[in-house]
């Protein structure tokens, strides 16, 4: 798995949500003299290093997790409808 952005330049105060993904990373890095954050899901801290590395070298500051503590294959996921019984006529 690559890495998938949840939030993009948000607050930081997003990374104490608990509904996130246990695999969630608050990422700081700078964007011209702008501290700036966002919320990434991952396998590792290394998947997430290379992205941001290549992309903003120096600029990036931290790799550190969010509070989530929601599985990962749980996460996002819509919850299915309950199946509709079928009534059997009688004979």
């Amino acid at each position: 798995m690559s890495c998938n952005i949840i939030h993009e330049k948000c607050e930081k105060s997003a990374a104490d949500d608990k509904t996130l993904p246990r695999n969630a990373y608050l990422v700081t890095y700078v964007v011209k003299d702008k501290l700036t954050y966002d919320i990434v899901m991952a396998d590792g801290r290394v998947d997430v290093f290379d992205m941001y590395w290549d992309k903003y070298k120096e600029g990036l500051q931290d790799i550190s997790f969010a509070e989530g503590n929601i599985k990962p294959s749980l996460w996002n996921r819509k919850p299915t409808p309950p199946e509709k019984k079928v009534k059997r006529k009688k004979k």
